[in-house]
Formats: C-alpha cells, structure tokens, sequence
C-alpha cells in the first residue's frame, strides 16, 4: 500500500474522463472503493487517431458532467492540440503529464529513456493487443515503404508492462520482428500517476492534497 493519500469527499461528485488506456491502472488504484464520490468514464483509445474527434468526445462528456453538477479532471496526455488551453476554457483539471508512456513510467524513468534513445516507440497493453486496429490497418503498415515513412525515425521499441498485463513478450517479439526495432520491457511506476491524479481530485474537489483521508492507493 502506498503512503499517498487521497483527499476527503466533500460532498461535490467528481467525474474523471479518462482514455482507457488508463483502465488497468485505475482498476489497480481501486478508485470507486477510495472514493466513492469519483466516477471514471472511458473513452476509446482508438479516438487518438483522429484527435479532432477526440476533442469533440471529450467535450461532449464535459458537457454531460456539468449537467450533473460534477467537476471534472481529465486524464490525457496533450493527445489534441492545444489541450491544456481547452481544460482551462471548460473549467477542467487535466491529470499532469505529457502522453500515457510517461505517465505509466514516471517522468524520471521516462526522461531517462528518452534522454538514452530520443526514437523510442512505447508501447502498453492496449496498444499490442490492438495494433492492428490502431495502426496497422489505419497506416498501411503492411507495406514495406508505408512501415519506413512511419518507423524509420525510431530506434528502438519499450514495452511498459503493469502488473495486471498477461503474458504479452511473445506478442511484443513479434511486433520488434514486424517493425525490424530492437525491444527492450520497462516496469511501469504508478508512482508519479497515482501523485498526479491524487492532486488533481483534490483541486476538483476544492481541498488541497494536505487535506487526505486515512484511505490511501495501492501502488503495486
């Protein structure tokens, strides 16, 4: 258990619009148990390829909290342009960070990756389980010239793995064969999320991170 702390329930619900790229950590910080005044909604991951229509969805799910006299944090990474100038407009709290690979590693181990190699592909379980939804079919990744315009800027792969994923290496090899990138697995940190997300819930609710419950988020 982790000794981060969540803030106290004041009475205002609070409604986190979330990628589902986000579902496992979540899950694993139990988040309705710790606050039952929290609600997560998820919205699909494939909508980062059209970032307009993500916009759009994330705006529409805005619209329907206010509705219900929720506040609101956003967790996403700058995934459409100029999104931090869009929370502040809407009155959302947007979760620190700048894209779910940091998030899921910490900025440090982050930074450091992509101090070593500024090329890194990060990849995650929703990413390997729907590649070819997301990107191969999307891309014209079959084709050799199509995998080149896309991939030749890369130098290698990092497979983040949480401690929820099942056993993905075999499916994970096969991608660094397809893409012809050397792979390497780093553990995923929660450490910094669960200090982001905690912040945020905290100023959506009006308090200060200070102002904590004896509950706190499991970080492993």
């Amino acid at each position: 258990m982790s000794d981060i702390l969540v803030p106290h329930h004041t009475g205002k619900r609070v409604r986190v619009i979330a990628c589902s790229v986000f579902k496992p950590v979540l899950k694993h910080f139990q988040l309705g148990r710790i606050q039952p005044g929290v609600r997560v909604t998820y919205l699909p991951s494939q909508l980062h390829n059209t970032p307009q229509k993500l916009e759009k969805r994330v705006l529409k799910e805005i619209i329907s909290a206010r509705r219900r006299n929720e506040a609101i944090v956003c967790l996403y990474g700058q995934c459409f342009l100029d999104i931090d100038s869009f929370c502040e407009r809407h009155g959302v709290i947007r979760v620190s960070g700048i894209n779910c690979a940091e998030m899921l590693l910490g900025r440090k181990q982050f930074e450091r990756l992509i101090d070593e190699a500024p090329g890194t592909y990060f990849l995650e379980q929703d990413l390997i389980l729907n590649f070819e939804k997301y990107c191969l079919k999307p891309l014209d990744l079959e084709d050799e010239e199509m995998r080149k315009v896309f991939f030749e800027r890369y130098q290698r792969l990092v497979y983040v793995r949480q401690p929820s994923d099942p056993d993905l290496l075999a499916r994970v090899s096969e991608l660094a064969q397809f893409l012809e990138l050397p792979v390497e697995t780093r553990e995923a940190d929660y450490s910094c999320l669960q200090a982001w997300l905690v912040d945020s819930i905290a100023r959506a609710h009006g308090t200060t991170p200070g102002q904590v419950s004896t509950e706190s988020l499991p970080l492993r």
